[in-house]
């Protein structure tokens, strides 16, 4: 997407190419990466890994949901909501691609307590430094894994027309 929020077409004589759904997913590999090569300080809770975490999530679908048709005006009404991406995604044929685990979507719902508030980000309450959320961030970030290789194959199927 254009910084304007244009959707961004490219055009080479009789080809198109949509590439915001390709980018949307490097930008979930990069976040993920980003994520991986953090270092949280000792003896302190840091929300950054889940922060970077759950943005690769976020990305990666509405990655797919771009991919899938879903329209612009409907992914902003997601917000940053986890659940309502991925019950979206799953309603636009994901689980083509991808099929969420029992614990994998009990974590995104555990996250997505705190996740769409900001709370990674800006420490609204104190519940976010005390570390409550009793969530396993390692099947998030296997999640974000899995759906960002999953999720390839579709988008590379809608790039070129």
């Amino acid at each position: 997407m254009s910084s304007s929020g244009k959707e961004v077409t490219l055009q080479i004589s009789n080809v198109v190419a949509h590439v915001d759904g390709h980018w949307l997913r490097n930008y979930a590999a990069d976040f993920l990466a980003a994520a991986r090569a953090f270092q949280a300080p000792e003896h302190r809770f840091s929300p950054v890994r889940y922060y970077l975490i759950c943005h690769s999530i976020e990305l990666a679908l509405k990655a797919f949901l771009f991919t899938a048709g879903y329209k612009k005006k409907n992914r902003k009404k997601l917000n940053h909501d986890l659940v309502k991406a991925l019950d979206a995604a799953e309603g636009n044929g994901l689980a083509q691609y991808f099929e969420i685990s029992h614990k994998e979507r009990e974590s995104i719902e555990k996250a997505n307590k705190l996740y769409p508030r900001k709370e990674f980000e800006y420490f609204e309450s104190l519940e976010t430094i005390y570390d409550p959320h009793d969530f396993e961030l390692d099947v998030l970030e296997g999640l974000a894994q899995r759906l960002i290789e999953k999720i390839e194959a579709a988008i590379k199927v809608t790039i070129f027309e």
